[in-house]
C-alpha cells in the first residue's frame, strides 16, 4: 500500500497549480481535497486509488470535473515517466537521488516530485520568454 507523505500531497497541489496535464485512468493515486469522493479511503487522509474508473465517475460525473476536484499523486514509476517527457534525463535523476540521499532517507518520490516541479517551472519560463520576443 502506497503512503503518500504530507510535503508529497502538498508538492502535488504546486504541480497540478503549475499546470501538469493529467487525464484520471485506472493505476492512479488521487487525493480528494473536496471531499467528492465521499466515501472513507482505503489509505489515509483522503487518498484514493483509481482501480474502476467509472466509480469515480459515478461520484463526479465527468472526466474533467474529476481533473478539477482531484489531485494526481504520480507514483513513482508515474512520476519517472513524466520527468522523461520534460526531457530531465535519467542520469539527471540519478544524481539528485544521489545528491539528496534519497533512497537512503526514503525521499525518493518526494525528490521525484521536487525534479518534476523544477522542470515545470522552467517549462513555463521557456514558454514565456518564447511569448515576450514574438
Amino acid at each position: 500500500m502506497a503512503k503518500f507523505t504530507s510535503q508529497e500531497v502538498e508538492l502535488a497541489r504546486k504541480l497540478k497549480g503549475l499546470g501538469l496535464a493529467w487525464t484520471p485512468q485506472v493505476s492512479h493515486y488521487v487525493w480528494d481535497e473536496t471531499g467528492i469522493i465521499n466515501c472513507p479511503s482505503p489509505f489515509h487522509d483522503m487518498v484514493y486509488y483509481i482501480l474502476d474508473l467509472k466509480h469515480f465517475l459515478r461520484r463526479a460525473g465527468t472526466i474533467e470535473r474529476l481533473q478539477d476536484e482531484l489531485c494526481w499523486l504520480p507514483s513513482w514509476e508515474q512520476a519517472r515517466e513524466l520527468l522523461r517527457e520534460h526531457g530531465v534525463s535519467d542520469e539527471a535523476v540519478a544524481r539528485r537521488l544521489d545528491e539528496r540521499q534519497a533512497l537512503f532517507k526514503g525521499e525518493e518520490r518526494l525528490c521525484l516530485y521536487q525534479l518534476l516541479e523544477e522542470a515545470l517551472v522552467a517549462g513555463k519560463q521557456l514558454a514565456e520568454a518564447a511569448g515576450s520576443v514574438s
